[in-house]
């Protein structure tokens, strides 16, 4: 099982990207889209690739489409929802606007605890099941 300190933020923001990016369930990604998407070069993006492949989240052939493996999508899925509640818990509780949100709960989304993170959820999950 892979842990959350095996990962930089970088490696999770590209294993994010490859989630966003792909189209049904067996979509596969150019590295082309993952650069533009994170505005970084083809480089960088085979020098993660090449890492998230050893750690087993991902399958790559040589010069072809990134696929998630059945463990990168559960760690990506992951990611995401971090993400998202952060982002939610940003814009609907402190009333920070949506590009500033955006921007810093991709940043937070890699330095709280997993603790935080659960009351986080608890306490955007209740408040949106009291709203409705």
């Amino acid at each position: 099982m892979l842990l959350r300190g095996d990962m930089s933020p970088s490696l999770e923001d590209y294993l994010e990207a490859v989630l966003d990016l792909k189209s049904g369930d067996f979509g596969g990604v150019r590295t082309t889209d993952i650069a533009s998407r994170l505005g970084v070069s083809k480089a960088s993006v085979n020098q993660a690739m090449a890492s998230l492949a050893e750690r087993g989240l991902i399958q790559q052939e040589r010069y072809g489409p990134v696929m998630l493996t059945e463990p990168g999508l559960r760690y990506a899925k992951t990611v995401r929802n971090r993400h998202s509640t952060i982002r939610r818990f940003l814009i609907f509780t402190l009333g920070v606007s949506e590009s500033t949100a955006e921007a810093d709960a991709c940043k937070i989304e890699h330095v709280l605890s997993q603790e935080t993170m659960d009351a986080l959820v608890e306490f955007v999950e209740g408040r949106r099941n009291s709203d409705g």
